[in-house]
Parts: structure tokens; C-alpha cells; sequence
């Protein structure tokens, strides 16, 4: 891997955050942003900081597709959102389908031991590494079948 990567699991309450080292392709959770304490357009502002202070070059959004596939109302709210993060951040963002990722990220936590208001805070960071590993997971096989050919 060759850039730093931010991770976006954006949801209604809270946002969570993860970003990737590209020298030790290492994946670290970030402080979770609460949406109620931001005001308007403080979400897509606090996004811009932390692309030019962390040097991040792609942003990872997380595209909550309904099981079917389909886009229901928390994708079109996931989808409104990239439009207004493309206007703060010139950086390059791409879609991630992370329908089960909540729900692996909270068994990890109930295994952990994790009452229901401890995983609260750490849900939406959990979420937000799980998909930028699985990212990442992806985009190197996708490297391999690419140098293999």
C-alpha cells in the first residue's frame, strides 16, 4: 500500500473514523465524532482537517446498502453526505459496501466482553477498521491478480 486511507462508517448519531499507515499497512481506529455536538457542515469541515493534517490521499465511505442490494434511506443519507464531503475534501472517495460490518464489529465486542453503553463508543470505530482492513484486503489481491497475470 502506498497511501493513507481514511475510513468513514457515518451514521446517524455518531461517525466513526480509522485511518491506515501506509509505511507498516497498519489500521488504527480514530476518535468518534458526534454528529449532535457539530454543527451544520462541521461534519464535512472536521473531515477537511483531518485530511490535511493526517496527509490523508483517498477517502473509504461506507455505503449501508440495504440486504437486498438496494439503496434504501440510510444510503441515500450515507450518499447526500459524499456530496457535500466531495465540495471539503480533494482527495479521491470511494465506496465501500459495509452492510455487515456493524454487526461483525459487534459480536467482536460482545466476545470482548462489552456491555450494550460500553460498545457504544467503540462501535462506530470498530466498523470503521473492520471496512478499511477489508479495503485493503481487497485492494491487494486485486495488486496480486494484477502481477500474477
Amino acid at each position: 500500500m502506498t497511501e493513507r486511507v481514511l475510513a468513514i462508517d457515518y451514521g446517524e448519531r455518531r461517525v466513526g473514523l480509522a485511518i491506515s499507515d501506509p509505511e507498516t499497512d497498519f489500521v488504527s481506529g480514530l476518535p468518534t465524532l458526534d454528529r449532535r455536538v457539530l454543527k451544520e457542515g462541521g461534519l464535512t469541515a472536521a473531515i477537511g482537517v483531518l485530511v490535511a493534517e493526517r496527509g490523508v490521499e483517498r477517502i473509504l465511505l461506507g455505503i449501508p446498502y440495504s440486504l437486498d442490494g438496494s439503496i434504501g434511506p440510510a444510503a441515500e443519507r450515507v450518499l447526500a453526505f459524499r456530496d457535500r464531503l466531495h465540495l471539503t475534501a480533494d482527495v479521491p472517495v470511494d465506496e465501500w459496501d459495509e452492510r455487515l460490518t456493524t454487526e461483525a464489529a459487534k459480536r467482536r465486542l460482545e466476545e470482548l466482553g462489552y456491555s450494550e453503553k460500553e460498545m457504544r463508543g467503540k462501535l462506530d470505530q470498530l466498523s470503521a477498521v473492520l471496512m478499511l482492513e477489508q479495503y485493503l484486503r481487497f485492494r491487494e489481491s486485486q495488486r496480486d491478480l494484477g502481477s500474477s497475470g
